[in-house]
């Protein structure tokens, strides 16, 4: 959220309009104008995290990484090396 805070200081003390934060930031003008609409009010807690979207494969992965350190010696696993398997 330090971008909130920069896009802000940056419109309210240099002068900067929304099409140039928009330029500087990279953000869509939407989220400029979000970021000078409201506060930052924190992060919310979330009651539960969802599962991750490898979930019905963990043990696929999980069996290719215990073959691949039996092979390697005890090398892990890069991510760059899963396309290998």
């Amino acid at each position: 959220m330090d971008q909130y805070e920069f896009i802000r200081t940056a419109n309210r003390v240099y002068g900067k309009n929304i099409n140039e934060l928009s330029g500087m930031t990279g953000h869509s003008r939407n989220t400029i104008k979000k970021a000078l609409r409201e506060e930052f009010g924190g992060y919310r807690v979330r009651e539960k995290q969802p599962f991750p979207a490898p979930g019905p494969y963990l043990e696929i992965i999980d069996d290719w990484r215990v073959t691949k350190l039996k092979l390697t010696g005890g090398q892990p696993l890069l991510s760059s090396e899963t396309n290998g398997l």
